[in-house]
């Protein structure tokens, strides 16, 4: 897929989001971001090092996974300076996560000036659906300005 939206706000976030916390949760590459609809799409590789028996991904990196990815198409809907703080969320695991290639997808359902709802999901490459998420998160503006 084509980005979609305001160039510089895409630019801004796909930086931000390669870098740090991120870099800990294995991300690999932001797929898509549409800033006028609050979408996006990143590609993790969960690790060895993240399984607990037979090879099953840790379900805090799955929750991590989904949560970055709800906070990131928040950020592009809303601006590239929103501190998405996660309120509450909800993850159910519908199948394992393994060793490889994740994608994770995420859109904003509404969005006011203080709070967002939102929603993702990860799939394998295979476009195996291995869980979804809702989140209510509170938005700080100007956080990020320097």
């Amino acid at each position: 897929m084509k980005d979609l939206g305001n160039k510089d706000t895409i630019a801004k976030l796909k930086t931000m989001f390669l870098g740090y916390p991120q870099s800990t949760l294995g991300i690999d590459k932001v797929l898509f971001l549409d800033t006028t609809n609050g979408i996006a799409s990143a590609k993790y590789i969960a690790h060895e090092k993240m399984c607990h028996s037979g090879g099953i991904v840790q379900g805090g990196f799955v929750t991590g996974w989904i949560d970055a990815i709800m906070a990131l198409a928040c950020m592009a809907k809303c601006g590239p300076d929103v501190l998405v703080l996660t309120l509450e969320i909800k993850i159910s695991f519908l199948n394992s996560a393994k060793v490889g290639e994740i994608i994770s997808t995420a859109k904003v359902i509404k969005n006011t000036k203080s709070i967002a709802f939102l929603e993702g999901k990860i799939e394998d490459t295979n476009g195996t659906l291995i869980a979804t998420g809702t989140s209510t998160a509170k938005l700080k503006h100007n956080f990020y300005k320097n």
